[in-house]
């Protein structure tokens, strides 16, 4: 029935977001916490082990942050509305980083922070005048968190602009650009290579790994997860974000201007027939999409996905035989 789909849809919805979290939350603090600042040196395996405590650590917290939510009265709409509130101050300064270089890294840190404060102030101060008390109730309102959510979208992206155009940073975003690169690659290698060969040797299995790792100036090295030399070229990028931004823009003027806004002021009522149509053209809409965002990316990494399943496949059969192994060293 209509009610077990949908119960259905449910369940996937939280497990897909809630599995996530936990990856999204696990190689944050895996990678940015644990490896950068306590173990630089750390080996694979206890990235790997650390990456495990991670995943059981933040589901326990969020099991028992969900249990106190529940019991205190806080629901799923009061958090998502206020989220906005704690960290809707950032997405402008986050947005001015990523696409102008002209922002400034100072202006940014500050547009966020005070655009909290006064997202919070906004917020408590709308209850307060609205209400007779504050509580879970009548600070989860419609104009309560809406004003905390304005206030601290707007005063972030202001001060971080204003401030930008006052004292504005000079970033280059080729350093960027230059992290996927081979040409970038090649460099990290070599300087590995010479701090190696300046230190002494712990045993012949490091001596070996080093020789198939590291490759004279004259050859390339190819890894995975490096982006080939021409997919970084700035005219194509170029090129694509204009084709991305227009293509947000026309979306979004039919989405939500053209469709929507005379269909509201001509205050249409649909008949049988007209509702079927609008419905049929939502379905085909959202087959379209589930091919554009589902299907098409597993279709563009079908050679990735089936190695992962060879390699799950040898494990399976032989524990450790399906480990990812770099290729070898092309001679240029």
């Amino acid at each position: 029935s209509g009610a077990a789909a949908m119960l259905i849809l449910l369940f996937l919805a939280v497990t897909s977001a809630t599995s996530a979290e936990l990856i999204a939350v696990s190689s944050i603090l895996t990678y940015d916490v644990y490896k950068k600042y306590i173990n630089p040196n750390a080996t694979e395996a206890q990235v790997l082990r650390v990456s495990h405590y991670m995943v059981a650590a933040f589901a326990i917290f969020m099991g028992i942050a969900g249990t106190i939510f529940f019991y205190i009265g806080v629901s799923m709409g009061w958090l998502y509305t206020f989220m906005g509130v704690l960290l809707g101050s950032a997405v402008v300064p986050i947005a001015l980083c990523i696409t102008w270089s002209k922002a400034s890294r100072m202006g940014c840190v500050v547009g966020a922070i005070s655009g909290l404060i006064a997202g919070i102030i906004a917020w408590m101060v709308t209850t307060s005048q609205l209400n007779d008390k504050i509580n879970v109730v009548t600070s989860g309102g419609d104009y309560e968190m809406l004003a905390g959510n304005l206030a601290a979208i707007g005063v972030g992206g202001i001060v971080a602009t204003a401030w930008s155009y006052i004292a504005p940073d000079d970033f280059n975003f080729d350093i960027t650009r230059a992290i996927n690169s081979p040409t970038h690659l090649k460099d990290i290698v070599e300087v590995e290579h010479s701090d190696k060969e300046k230190a002494p040797s712990v045993d012949s299995k490091t001596e070996k790994d080093v020789s198939h790792t590291v490759a004279p100036v004259e050859h390339e090295v190819i890894r995975a997860g490096i982006t080939d030399e021409k997919d970084l070229d700035p005219v194509a990028l170029n090129k694509a974000f204009k084709f991305a931004a227009w293509s947000s823009v026309v979306l979004t003027v039919i989405l939500i201007i053209l469709i929507p806004l005379p269909l509201f002021f001509a205050s249409t009522v649909y008949d049988v027939g007209s509702l079927k149509a609008w419905v049929i053209v939502a379905i085909i809409w959202a087959f379209l999409a589930s091919f554009t965002v589902v299907i098409y990316p597993l279709y563009e990494s079908k050679d990735s996905l089936i190695m992962i399943c060879k390699g799950i496949v040898k494990d399976l059969f032989k524990p450790g035989s399906g480990k990812y192994t770099a290729p070898t060293p092309v001679v240029a």
